[in-house]
């Protein structure tokens, strides 16, 4: 069904009640939701500028992508001391991860959740925070925002936009309304040039290849720290599950039912907090000896019998990949499109994924061609592979190589990106 873009206006305040809704449902299982209600419907005040300090806005919907923008922040900070940063996103643990950016300069970055795309929520939103230019991470497309930023002369640039054979036949559903807001950007920075063409497909200005910004996130080095120290104590190594969707964990189990060995320690990391207590459950039911990493303080606390780690805490991702010695990505062994293949690449980390990438099609490409990544059509068959690797360490070690070999060919986004927004913010700050 087709929808036109004046229909989209009338009907998006109509459909609150029902975002109301559904953040009531999702607050069930995380009760963060709950908050800050009052800027999703722009009931509350929104950041308003200080004086003299022009505002770049990044929209950021969840973790990733706002993980993401911080090599993009730390590159606009030093190239633009004059300006701040307002940092918005849609999710409760988007937002906590924008409050690790927001340590970076928290005289100059803030954050508040964008409201939903109603003609008077927007009109607020923008009237109160006053940008001078607008990003719009990854896939987001607002169509009442990008009309009324382009109604009050605020560029708005796609920034590591992606676009999936998936996502693009979803867009093309309501051609009307997606080619209309596709052409109010007035840059596109695509990750890759499939991505590049769906983009122009929609009616987008031509867009440019900037690469990931992903493959510029540098690891902290207290994580990195706190794994070596680990690594020193723990007897054995560590196969990491990343990033597990729904329905994954499940297919873990029983693989590790079949072929789990006393000599490796299997460390499995929920991609949702939501979701914690669900997957301790079949860790549960399955007899599998387990521990939660909320309950160990150090890896002396890990008893002998464990064979699985639960990854109940959030933030620590970068801890999980540098403590691994093969990462297992989530997302990728049901339909969700893979998680990010980069992160454990950028530690040395080899990577096996299933057969779903959709979402890191072509990272996931590249990285075969090196040889930091391996595509399987299975859990079990994951597993096996991980297997053999861990039996032969010199075959292990040259993965580990290549996939830090992988993880650095392909920097430089952030640098190509930049150079697009000069055009941009310095032009309405001349």
């Amino acid at each position: 069904m087709n929808i036109s873009p004046r229909s989209y206006r009338y009907l998006v305040p109509v459909l609150l009640p029902l975002a109301a809704l559904y953040l009531l449902w999702r607050a069930r299982k995380q009760p963060s939701y709950l908050k800050n209600w009052g800027e999703r419907f722009a009931w509350s005040e929104f950041p308003h500028p200080r004086q003299s300090h022009p505002v770049i806005w990044i929209h950021a919907v969840s973790v990733g992508e706002t993980n993401a923008t911080r090599p993009l922040v730390q590159a606009i900070l030093k190239r633009w001391p004059q300006c701040d940063i307002l940092l918005t996103h849609m999710t409760p643990t988007g937002r906590e991860a924008g409050q690790k950016i927001v340590q970076l300069a928290p005289d100059r970055i803030r954050q508040c959740f964008l409201p939903y795309d109603a003609v008077y929520a927007v009109r607020k939103f923008l009237k109160q925070t006053q940008p001078v230019l607008g990003l719009l991470m990854e896939t987001e497309v607002w169509p009442t925002v990008l009309e009324e930023a382009r109604s009050q002369g605020i560029p708005m640039v796609l920034v590591n936009g992606r676009l999936s054979e998936k996502s693009f036949n979803q867009a093309m559903r309501v051609p009307d309304l997606m080619k209309k807001a596709m052409g109010r950007f007035s840059a596109v920075c695509a990750q890759a040039d499939s991505d590049a063409q769906r983009f122009l497909n929609l009616g987008t200005v031509e867009p440019v290849i900037t690469g990931s910004l992903k493959f510029d996130i540098q690891a902290p080095k207290s994580s990195l720290i706190m794994a070596s120290e680990w690594k020193k104590v723990l007897p054995y190594p560590v196969v990491l599950f990343a990033s597990t969707r729904d329905g994954e964990e499940a297919q873990i189990v029983e693989a590790l039912k079949k072929s789990m060995r006393s000599d490796v320690i299997y460390l499995l990391v929920p991609r949702h907090p939501q979701r914690f207590a669900e997957v301790e459950s079949l860790l549960k039911d399955s007899a599998i000896a387990y521990q939660k990493r909320s309950e160990l303080k150090s890896p002396s606390d890990i008893q002998n019998t464990t064979r699985v780690i639960l990854g109940d805490s959030m933030g620590e991702m970068f801890f999980y990949c540098a403590l691994a010695d093969i990462t297992l990505m989530g997302g990728s062994f049901k339909p969700f499109g893979c998680q990010n293949v980069i992160e454990p690449a950028s530690v040395g980390v080899p990577v096996i994924v299933g057969p779903s990438t959709f979402n890191f099609s072509m990272v996931v490409e590249k990285g075969v061609q090196i040889g930091a990544i391996t595509q399987v059509d299975s859990v079990q068959s994951a597993l096996h592979l991980a297997h053999e690797w861990l039996d032969n360490p010199q075959w292990l070690l040259e993965l580990k190589q290549k996939a830090l070999t992988f993880s650095q060919t392909y920097v430089g986004a952030t640098a190509r990106t930049m150079k697009v927004l000069e055009n941009f913010f310095d032009e309405t700050n001349s």
